[in-house]
């Protein structure tokens, strides 16, 4: 029999530090994705089309969501794996994407516009998943 060799990235596993960062950002994705009909079955919706709601929502959680999966393959298990960074990179895009199309929400709350259950619960997937991107990316920073 010939000896298996083993490639750099053979059984390299992500830590589970940063498997549960993985677990909590693919779950802020599938909030992010949720929230408008979780906002329209609690009676909560704004006045807007559904394809603007997919395009707000569900794309950019399709994203986030990719990017996790990509975060635990065993090839980017290592910090400093470029592919690693540019997977989080885009994550913070997509939350940062969800934040800006929802940010007039709390001005127009403010004047009274928008009603502010809708408001807030539209705002509360953007914010959380670009923090925590940004976060990622300086734990990544630091290592």
């Amino acid at each position: 029999m010939q000896p298996v060799e083993s490639s750099p990235t053979a059984g390299a596993r992500p830590a589970s530090g940063d498997v549960r960062r993985a677990a909590v950002l693919a779950a802020l994705s599938l909030w992010a994705m949720a929230v408008p009909w979780t906002a329209r079955a609690l009676g909560l919706r704004l006045d807007v089309p559904t394809r603007l709601e997919v395009i707000d929502h569900v794309v950019p959680g399709l994203v986030v969501l990719a990017c996790c999966a990509l975060l635990l393959h065993p090839r980017t298990a290592k910090p400093s794996d470029v592919l690693r960074l540019i997977a989080v990179a885009v994550a913070c895009l997509a939350g940062f994407w969800i934040t800006a199309t929802h940010a007039t929400l709390l001005p127009e709350a403010i004047e009274g516009v928008t009603p502010w259950g809708p408001a807030l619960l539209h705002l509360s997937a953007g914010p959380p998943i670009t923090a925590s991107t940004l976060w990622m990316l300086l734990l990544d920073a630091g290592r």
